[in-house]
């Protein structure tokens, strides 16, 4: 048996019905505030074990406008393996759409408020097995109640996110440990054995002298105050003779194979977590064996009757548990999720957890607003089997990228460069953005259309930045031409992409399939299907990439980076010299400078790319620079340096144009304009 699927209907920020699809293990993610505790308490509304977290109230209904009068209703359906072992208690409760199709079982929290002029209102809730497909309209034959006695075959532990959970933690193993002890099956000479040694236990200490003085005591100052002849005599033991009651004292302790031991509230608060979320496998691996003995028709050796599942919900684990600790708990939670009678659903906001997870395993919720109400998507991946390179690429990108999930807006863009250039001049700019809200995620420029969406179904808005790389192979028109595609792959109409001249004439299939093979030297052309591209957020570094874009704003302050014996240089009759001193000194006529830049004209187009002929001599000087400083030396690192010895406003002044309108674009997006 595992849970499939959770429909929530007017339960606390859910509104209209939002359906939470679950597998093994899945991480609930969003904002503060999104629905995350909520769907946590849904599952608790009906299958805590903690009857007060059961009980329905006032502010668990969504605060409407309607006033008099509300309901909700919380959903959970399971999908249920006829090959393993099912308790008979549910057979007559499971849902079967057609012949050969696998069994199902609907469990569903009905729960209705009315005003009475009470506090609280007049609250009804009931729970019922739903016996129709899930598809069918629910009648009231449909409905069957629910006994709680057979509900407890189904369990959630809850773990909720206070500062200190491990209260929490302690508890749920302690009441799992407090039952597996008392059914164990112990024989009739263990417990007189036990007997016998307490009731020594009893007698050394007793035969102490400091002891029999305190029992005295109490014994003679007890006669003057009692009156039943019950309760004559008061004495003192230290251990029950009664096994249960002896049990009950039991504890872990810690050792290092010396002498010194160490209890649990010795642990630190990480470390406590984690001891108690392995000593809830350990209970979820006893309660499994009982189930094989009882299948395979041993003797139990523990008298109990185990739940069917267990779903181990846990909220923010990042605010109790250290980040060194976090990679821990999350292979503690996979191996919990991988037994055949548990799940896991852990809630955060927390980068470093959802690294962890597999993003098919994540759910993303977040509020409407206009309603404000929570929503539940999914993480769009492209067909893992169609799309086999797409697949990887996304799924690579949004791990080692979680924090995009967290965004409100996110701009896709070529590589480390676009992060750090962009983070800077989003620092200096006098706009109303908060950089933290803005994830730059490095693309390489490749399967676009499929975090378009991605971030769509995500509803975070987004803006793309790639390389124009004009004259490279594949560049120019072919960067032009592939940004079109991915539009028209996403979704845009070609009659709103292709129209052309002052004509209605759109440019067919076939004139955009060889849309490459254009004049790359009609640039004004190519920039009017540029423009065209930015209505749509899409942006380029133009003409070659964001490296060459900085370089030519900023060349003079890159060069002075440099140290006494740093910057390309030229042979010359036998003698290096600077290329910074030939263009201070205006000797560009060197014939060896000359070669140079056409050398660097060559390194900076690549193999199969063109000679130049779209760029200025002002460009083309410049090749030389970005060979040495982008083709040689770190990006990065380069980027940096020039930062870090330019003042802010002198970087304010020569903001490329191409990065104005991206930051005036996100001002708008984080604003909510289109």
């Amino acid at each position: 048996m595992k849970l499939k699927k959770l429909k929530i209907y007017n339960f606390r920020s859910f509104q209209n019905e939002e359906i939470i699809e679950f597998d093994e293990i899945n991480g609930l993610i969003g904002a503060n505030s999104t629905g995350k505790s909520s769907a946590l308490l849904a599952l608790c509304k009906l299958f805590s074990e903690n009857s007060n977290e059961r009980l329905i109230g006032k502010k668990d209904f969504f605060q409407s406008e309607i006033t008099d009068k509300r309901n909700l209703y919380i959903e959970a359906l399971f999908e249920i393996n006829i090959d393993t072992y099912e308790t008979p208690l549910f057979l007559g409760h499971y849902v079967v759409d057609n012949e050969g199709a696998d069994p199902y079982l609907r469990i569903r929290l009905e729960a209705t408020w009315e005003e009475d002029g009470t506090v609280e209102g007049a609250i009804d809730s009931r729970v019922y097995f739903i016996t129709c497909a899930e598809d069918e309209i629910i009648g009231d034959d449909d409905r069957m109640p629910a006994n709680r006695n057979i509900l407890n075959k189904i369990r959630v532990i809850y773990v909720p996110a206070l500062r200190n959970p491990n209260l929490q933690l302690k508890n749920a193993s302690g009441s799992m440990m407090s039952r597996l002890m008392k059914g164990i099956n112990w024989s009739t000479e263990t417990k007189e054995n036990i007997k016998e040694l307490i009731n020594n236990l009893n007698n050394v200490t007793a035969s102490e002298r400091g002891v029999g003085i305190l029992q005295e005591a109490i014994k003679n100052e007890w006669q003057k105050y009692q009156s039943d002849k019950r309760y004559s005599e008061a004495n003192l033991i230290f251990n029950s003779d009664n096994i249960e009651s002896a049990l009950t004292k039991a504890e872990i302790i810690f050792s290092s194979g010396g002498s010194q031991k160490s209890n649990i509230d010795d642990l630190g608060d990480g470390h406590r977590s984690l001891f108690y979320i392995s000593m809830i496998e350990s209970f979820l691996d006893i309660e499994d064996r009982i189930v094989r003995e009882e299948i395979e028709g041993l003797e139990k050796s523990i008298e109990l009757s185990p739940p069917l599942l267990t779903i181990l919900a846990v909220e923010e684990p990042e605010n109790h548990i250290a980040p060194h600790l976090l990679g821990k708990l999350i292979k503690c939670l996979k191996s919990v999720a991988q037994k055949e009678n548990a799940q896991v659903i852990l809630t955060s906001h927390s980068p470093a957890i959802i690294k962890r997870i597999d993003p098919g395993e994540i759910r993303y919720l977040r509020l409407n607003s206009d309603t404000q109400s929570t929503r539940v998507n999914r993480i769009s991946l492209p067909d893992d089997e169609k799309l086999v390179d797409a697949y990887k690429f996304v799924k690579e990108a949004v791990t080692a990228y979680p924090e995009l999930y967290f965004s409100k807006l996110v701009i896709l863009g070529e590589g480390d460069s676009e992060e750090l250039i962009l983070s800077k001049f989003f620092e200096l700019a006098e706009k109303n953005v908060d950089v933290s809200e803005i994830s730059v995620v490095p693309l390489s420029g490749r399967f676009v259309n499929h975090f378009w969406r991605l971030l769509t179904d995500l509803e975070i808005p987004y803006i793309t930045l790639l390389d124009l790389d004009r004259e490279r192979s594949g560049g120019g028109w072919g960067r032009i031409k592939y940004a079109y595609q991915q539009l028209i792959d996403k979704g845009i109409s070609k009659e709103k992409l292709l129209t052309y001249g002052n004509s209605s004439a759109i440019l067919s299939d076939e004139q955009l399939k060889n849309m490459h093979k254009a004049d790359v030297t009609k640039t004004e052309i190519m920039t009017g299907w540029i423009t065209r591209l930015e209505n749509y957020n899409i942006f380029f570094s133009s003409p070659l990439d964001i490296d060459f874009l900085m370089l030519e704003n900023f060349g003079d302050f890159y060069k002075r980076t440099l140290f006494k014996n740093e910057g390309p240089r030229i042979i010359k009759d036998g003698k290096e010299i600077k290329i910074v001193d030939i263009e201070n000194t205006d000797r560009t006529d060197c014939q060896e400078y000359i070669y140079k830049i056409q050398d660097s004209i060559r390194a900076t187009l690549k193999k199969d790319g063109g000679d130049g002929v779209t760029y200025d001599d002002k460009q083309k000087n410049l090749m030389v620079w970005y060979n040495y400083f982008f083709l040689g030396r770190g990006k990065p690192t380069t980027h940096l340096s020039m930062f870090s010895q330019v003042e802010d406003e002198k970087l304010k002044a020569s903001i490329p144009d191409v990065i104005k309108k991206i930051m005036n674009r996100a001002d708008s997006l984080l604003n909510g304009e289109n």
